[in-house]
């Protein structure tokens, strides 16, 4: 298991993109907007590490393949789910989730499960041209309330569908 991304939900998606960009040298993969079924919509940036961009060979740590994660950042209308979250947080936001990539997804829900984790919906959420399969935890209390989504990713990056009801799963989350 490893970290994929961190997503972060904030008030100005530009100016959060402009900093990681400056300090961390991330660059903007894909831009998308997620319109939801009540008209509010999401805007959305994901941002790539400049290792990956560059092509950077990963590095190698204990037989484990270290790739930095991206990031993934959104912000929205004020009735939307990200800006109802962001208002919550006084109107800064922060980290909303972080990803980590599994193999054999339903597998380690199961297990999760087992041990007790609760889930934001009850099945996995598929991007079949994708190949792209995710799930949000319901917030941890013992990590500061954080949500941890498990992700099996295909052949592409971001898949705007997945987004869409990933986020639709938050919407009783604040």
């Amino acid at each position: 298991m490893r970290l994929d991304h961190i997503a972060y939900r904030v008030s100005d998606r530009r100016k959060a993109a402009e900093f990681l960009s400056d300090i961390f040298a991330y660059k903007i993969g894909t831009e998308f907007d997620i319109v939801f079924d009540d008209g509010s919509k999401a805007e959305c940036i994901a941002m790539i590490p400049k290792e990956k961009m560059d092509n950077v060979p990963s590095i190698e740590a204990g037989g484990h393949r270290h790739v930095a994660p991206e990031i993934f950042v959104s912000d929205g209308d004020e009735n939307s789910i990200v800006g109802s979250w962001v208002a919550e947080r006084g109107g800064v936001g922060g980290v909303h989730h972080f990803a980590y990539q599994v193999f054999g997804i339903e597998r380690v829900v199961k297990q999760w499960r087992e041990a007790g984790v609760e889930f934001l919906s009850e099945e996995v959420i598929d991007c079949p041209e994708d190949e792209l399969r995710q799930i949000f935890t319901k917030p941890l209390p013992h990590l500061g309330g954080v949500i941890i989504e498990l992700i099996e990713r295909g052949k592409k990056g971001f898949c705007q569908g997945s987004v869409k009801n990933l986020m639709e799963s938050t919407k009783e989350v604040q």
